[in-house]
């Protein structure tokens, strides 16, 4: 996990090094729920970004986990005519896949790999002190595999949604 977490660092800091806004940002509220997460954002142009999201998972709902992943995403910002990217309303297509186990009922480690797919509707908030504020909510069809043979153990359509808080330079 701490390879992961530091090679989303570096990946980060390649994309910054000519940059003209990039925005860093974690959701505080998920680490109450076993979540840790961190999102990089570059942005491309007047009108859109891409993000890089990376996250640990060590418990969902009671049961303990540990479970890594990665995410992409593509953001189009519909008010870019308006307000400077990267604020304003949005739309951001994205993808998610984690690896990992779980406990199961008897203790014992499960493996489980995950693949979401979907998209977000939101808003992010970009202040001159560079404070962001970023909120969006949409679907996201997931696919669930696991056990030793990597049975699909379940698949359907889950809330995806972004509250988090950073800092954009």
């Amino acid at each position: 996990m701490k390879k992961l977490i530091i090679s989303l660092a570096l990946i980060a800091l390649a994309f910054s090094v000519h940059a003209q806004s990039n925005v860093i940002k974690t959701n505080p509220l998920g680490l109450a729920f076993g979540n840790f997460n961190a999102t990089y954002e570059r942005v491309l142009n007047e009108s859109s970004s891409v993000l890089i999201r990376g996250q640990y998972m060590y418990k969902i709902f009671g049961v303990k986990v540990n479970l890594g992943g990665v995410g992409l995403g593509y953001r189009y910002y519909i008010t870019h005519a308006k307000k400077p990217v990267p604020s304003g309303f949005y739309v951001n297509p994205q993808a998610a896949f984690s690896f990992g186990s779980l406990d199961d009922v008897n203790g014992e480690k499960v493996s489980v790999t995950t693949l979401g797919i979907g998209a977000e509707l939101g808003y992010q908030w970009a202040w001159e002190s560079g404070f962001v504020l970023d909120l969006g909510i949409g679907p996201m069809y997931t696919f669930v595999m696991g056990g030793d043979n990597n049975i699909d153990i379940s698949s359907g359509f889950l809330p995806s949604a972004t509250l988090a808080i950073g800092y954009a330079f």
